[in-house]
């Protein structure tokens, strides 16, 4: 028998020696330590709040004391405690609604495998997980925010359009992005599915809302820029699209960041709060909402690294996780995470989803936000 608290201390000890970051929090550690009573993919233990380069660490550490194994047989690595611990894991996992609240649709897996990998060349937006959907479509369905006449997607990489779509979905939706190519592969897409709910628009949120998309809807989700202003250009325009009144309306937002959680980050989210608050609305419902896409061959060399990290004496072990580190930056840099200047000493679950609701909406500040965003970006690409 182990006890899930104990190893969760002297883990916390390890990583306080690591390189790049200073320990981790108790919560995030619990985190990783709740998933692994059921049986894991990296993708799920990746999304644990810990950086990259700690859960490499963890996750060797745990292997070689045999308190976790790998699952023999799966498609895809997988990770489960030994035994049963004499303590309950002291968390229940990051996200708040399961992965299992939704059976699986094989039909749109069969569509997101085929899109995914050309996504991933051509677009340098994030890309969600089949469970990230999921987990948005619940929680809008809880909500009560998918009863709406009319939906507007401002902005799609993730093709939540067409994962509406398969799941029964019926409701206008109406997908506005910037990239014509993400445009046209949805509406290729929900033309050969027969899903004649779903309108496409070219847009750029720099540019003044058409009158075909002003006035128009009940409900946003907005999924740009993840940078502040960025993000609040995308939520003015989505507000304008709503209709009058837009008293109570609901719009659905994602914020955060890749880096290790710090001051200037809790700044920036006090931000973007008193801004919505400018702008007439208030976010009344918070979830973690991972969005990293952690492909398969990623998933396989990182559980191969943990294992060769499990055979090393403690002593070199260290040593040996920086050389794995490197090994797997070399082998994925052309992903746009690995690229990021602080990997491995990034999280790959960085956002939240929030739910917005209208209060009053404020057309004067939101008017002038735009305008303000607007100068901006001439100047921006002045510049250049």
């Amino acid at each position: 028998m182990h006890t899930v608290t104990a190893t969760g201390s002297e883990l916390q000890a390890t990583l306080a020696t690591l390189p790049g970051a200073s320990g981790a929090q108790a919560a995030a550690l619990d985190d990783l330590l709740a998933k692994l009573g059921r049986p894991q993919r990296i993708y799920q233990l990746l999304s644990s709040r810990l950086t990259v380069r700690q859960v490499l660490w963890c996750l060797a550490q745990l292997l070689a004391d045999g308190r976790v194994g790998q699952v023999p047989g799966t498609d895809a690595p997988r990770f489960v405690w030994q035994g049963v611990p004499d303590t309950p894991a002291p968390g229940h996992g990051l996200h708040l609604v399961s992965d299992d609240c939704l059976q699986l649709n094989p039909h749109f897996r069969e569509i997101l495998a085929d899109l995914v990998s050309d996504k991933q060349n051509r677009y340098s937006q994030s890309i969600e997980t089949y469970e990230t959907l999921v987990r948005r479509y619940k929680i809008m369905q809880s909500l009560g925010d998918l009863n709406h006449e009319a939906l507007l997607l401002l902005g799609d990489d993730a093709l939540f359009s067409l994962f509406l779509a398969v799941h029964g979905y019926r409701r206008q939706i109406v997908v506005a992005d910037i990239d014509p190519q993400l445009l046209a592969t949805i509406a290729r897409v929900a033309a050969q599915q027969g899903f004649d709910n779903i309108e496409v628009v070219h847009y750029d949120v720099f540019e003044p809302l058409p009158p075909s998309l002003r006035g128009r809807f009940d409900c946003f989700a907005v999924n740009g820029f993840k940078d502040l202003g960025g993000l609040l250009m995308f939520v003015g325009r989505a507000l304008q699209a709503l209709k009058a009144p837009a008293a109570m309306a609901s719009g659905y937002l994602n914020f955060g960041s890749h880096e290790v959680p710090s001051a200037a980050r809790v700044q920036e989210e006090a931000e973007l709060y008193q801004t919505l608050l400018r702008f007439g609305m208030y976010l009344d419902y918070c979830v973690p909402c991972p969005e990293t896409h952690v492909g398969p061959d990623f998933e396989e060399a990182f559980s191969a690294s943990a294992r060769r990290l499990a055979q090393v004496p403690p002593a070199m072990r260290l040593a040996a996780c920086e050389v794995e580190l490197q090994g797997l930056y070399r082998a994925f840099e052309q992903l746009s995470w690995v690229q990021m200047a602080n990997f491995p000493d990034i999280q790959l679950s960085p956002l939240k989803m929030g739910r917005c609701r209208v209060v009053e909406r404020n057309d004067r500040e939101i008017s002038r936000f735009l305008r303000l965003g607007q100068l901006y970006a001439g100047g921006a690409v002045n510049a250049r």
